[in-house]
């Protein structure tokens, strides 16, 4: 008996624990947050940006949870020849990590005791030495280029591979270790910077609301979208704070405007404050005219909805210049450049340049022949001949593939990705040639403020490299270079999923809404907007027909504040006046088209339905009378419809009762006749047996009368 007990109590602890672990996760499912990355063995907390001639190469590191102690862990280096090219640079950060020459490494591991203290670990400071004399340290170990200088072209200046390897100094086992980069300067003669035009989106996926009511969605039709998790705004905040805090580095900044209106919902003012002050700042701050939700402008075109992404963009500016209290973006051509991270289609090309584009931005994985200088970029012309032309620039995706935005160690990431643009630029060092590089950096994610922060924090008084707006990086070069292969634009181009016929269905609808009630624009807008969130590209196509979905519920919710009354109506008379009631709950009035239906009426205009224009008072029983001639008596229905002026849409519809008690003009003449031909022949009837009987009577007095024939007389 006690054994059973105790099983069954330790049944029910693991089962409490398993059902206490699962809540928490499905918690963290709710909110959004993602879950948190394990640290690596051997994370890099900062690190020199670049080094100088008599300048150290210092490392703050910190070794992640779960190492052993620091009084038996150590520190390997090993320093590799500077790099000659891009490809070589890419080999140093593969599975199989830097190869060819090594010019320095420690014959022992650095003890992590003997290293000075850091903010959060130990920092690690070597000297640089060029000349081949070895310079004292406190770590023991001097980094010497001397032995690269065959290396490459600009020694010794470039960009040399960095292994730390984190050892157990017990049993000299390997725990985990990183490559970064010593980028060395040296004296840099007259010399263009690389250019480097950085694109951050600000925008976070909004999806649909779970179960708005009706009334929810009658009140506020915006209900029928979830706000973003507290993850997901929180996350937003500091990308935001990251950018403000580095006032200095020119940036582009693809926000999305329906990002902004759910911050301003949510009680995020101090981010949308924050926003509204970048925007003071064009020169340093750029704002793309992004549309109200990031969209993939080939598939709206592939999918037939050309007029969807002409609403995106205008509503887009809109939304942005109001809640960031100005003109942020241009309303009118020119827009500046569109930016894309898929392909695009000629005839997007088309749209776009219709809209008022004239510059694209997008991957040079989807130009053929886009020119290039090096391993940078050159602006050129994509289109032409029979289809619109447009100057375009291509972003570097090996680049961005640097800032994953979910990145376990974000600094060491954005070290590399410094490391790589110097190496770009020591392709062609000291050139009088402008070049350039357009990078986007990740969406928004747990590691986005970090990484922002890091990389931002690393281009401050950068030698090598210049930030720029999208639109300084156009205006850096005088015109267009030449294409080899014609700049063919490449890659699939299909719809994505886009659900074209719910779009068109509720797009449709709440036009012709629109147009029964042109001064609901703050519930019209709300609704347009519904439909422009179920285009976003952010969403799977599951999550778009949600958002579609209560968009529809939307729509029917504003249309279910219009109800025909039912009821019963006596009509006492041949011809009469109906009234019929409709009552309108919406706080807007509506103008709609009224027709009522019946076989057994007819209406004013003699026939058997009648249509009039009336304009329904908000929160109000509205009353339309018609004048009506019965055609028989009895009970029948009357069918009562309400469209908008146009006719295009429903908006209510119900029946009415009628009783008629009277009789038609042919029923009371027939009723008439009946009774003459009655009376004619209960009077003739009557005057045929009143001869009958006098007859009668005659015939029997004769009878009653003495015979003379056979007397005798006296």
């Amino acid at each position: 008996m006690i054994a059973r007990t105790f099983r069954f109590a330790s049944t029910a602890f693991v089962a409490f624990g398993l059902l206490a672990l699962s809540g928490r996760a499905a918690g963290a499912a709710t909110s959004g947050d993602a879950a948190p990355t394990p640290s690596p063995p051997l994370e890099l907390v900062s690190q020199t940006n670049w080094v100088t001639p008599g300048q150290p190469f210092v490392l703050d590191l910190r070794t992640g949870i779960g190492t052993p102690p620091a009084s038996q862990l150590g520190i390997d280096v090993t320093v590799y020849s500077c790099l000659s090219s891009v490809s070589a640079f890419d080999q140093t950060l593969s599975a199989s990590g830097p190869s060819g020459p090594k010019i320095s490494e420690t014959s022992t591991p650095l003890s992590l005791d003997q290293l000075q203290a850091g903010r959060s670990g130990f920092v690690l400071s070597m000297p640089v030495e060029t000349s081949g004399q070895s310079i004292p340290t406190a770590s023991g170990f001097t980094i010497d280029l001397t032995s690269s200088s065959q290396q490459c072209g600009g020694y010794p200046s470039g960009v040399y591979p960095v292994r730390l390897q984190l050892v157990d100094t017990r049993d000299g086992q390997n725990l985990g270790g990183l490559t970064t980069h010593l980028i060395y300067t040296g004296v840099l003669g007259s010399t263009q910077r690389l250019r480097l035009a950085l694109v951050v989106p600000v925008a976070t996926a909004i999806k649909a609301a779970r179960s708005p009511t009706q009334e929810e969605l009658a009140g506020r039709p915006a209900s029928a979208l979830a706000n973003p998790s507290p993850g997901a705004t929180t996350a937003l905040a500091a990308e935001v704070r990251a950018v403000v805090d580095h006032p200095s580095i020119p940036l582009t900044l693809a926000v999305d405007p329906q990002t902004v209106v759910s911050l301003a919902g949510t009680g995020h003012q101090a981010t949308v404050g924050r926003l509204a002050g970048l925007a003071t700042t064009p020169g340093v701050h750029q704002f793309l005219s992004t549309p109200f939700v990031p969209v993939d402008a080939a598939q709206l075109v592939g999918a037939g909805l050309d007029g969807e992404l002409a609403r995106q963009v205008g509503r887009g500016g809109q939304v942005l210049d109001a809640e960031l209290g100005r003109a942020v973006v241009p309303t009118s051509p020119p827009l500046g450049p569109w930016f894309t991270t898929g392909a695009i289609s000629t005839s997007t090309l088309g749209a776009l340049r219709y809209i008022g584009y004239e510059q694209l931005v997008l991957p040079g994985v989807y130009v053929a022949g886009s020119p290039t200088n090096g391993s940078s970029a050159q602006p050129f012309t994509i289109g032409g001949g029979h289809s619109p032309s447009m100057t375009a620039f291509t972003t570097n995706s090996d680049l961005a593939a640097r800032l994953s935005g979910t990145p376990t160690d974000p600094v060491l990431e954005v070290h590399q990705f410094l490391a790589e643009l110097a190496q770009i630029y020591f392709e062609k060092p000291n050139d009088t040639v402008p070049r350039a590089v357009a990078v986007s950096v990740p969406p928004t994610g747990s590691q986005s403020s970090p990484l922002l922060n890091a990389l931002l924090g690393s281009l401050v008084a950068d030698p090598l490299v210049e930030p720029v707006t999208t639109s300084g990086l156009f205006a850096t070069f005088g015109g267009e270079a030449n294409c080899r292969s014609s700049c063919r634009l490449t890659g699939s181009v299909g719809t994505g999923g886009l659900p074209a016929s719910a779009v068109r269905t509720q797009r449709t609808r709440i036009d012709q809404l629109g147009v029964a009630a042109p001064t609901a624009k703050g519930t019209l807008d709300q609704l347009g907007q519904l439909v422009l969130a179920g285009e976003s590209a952010l969403l799977r196509p599951a999550q778009r027909a949600a958002v579609l979905g209560n968009a529809r519920r939307a729509v029917d919710a504003q249309l279910g504040q219009l109800t025909v009354g039912q009821g019963s109506i006596t009509l006492a008379s041949q011809r009469g006046r109906i009234p019929v009631a409709i009552q309108s709950d919406a706080p807007y009035p509506v103008t709609a088209q009224l027709t009522l239906t019946s076989d057994k009426l007819l209406f004013a205009s003699g026939t058997t339905q009648w249509t009039t224009t009336t304009t329904l008072l908000p929160s109000h029983t509205n009353v339309v009378y018609a004048d009506v001639t019965a055609r028989a008596a009895g009970l029948f229905r009357v069918s009562v419809t309400l469209h908008s002026p146009t006719g295009g849409l429903l908006l209510s519809s119900g029946e009415v009762t009628i009783r008629s008690t009277a009789s038609s003009v042919v029923g009371v003449v027939l009723s008439i006749g009946a009774v003459i031909v009655l009376a004619a022949w209960w009077i003739r009837t009557s005057r045929k047996r009143r001869r009958e009987r006098r007859v009668s009577g005659a015939n029997r007095s004769e009878d009653d009368q003495p015979s003379e024939i056979g007397s005798v007389g006296p």
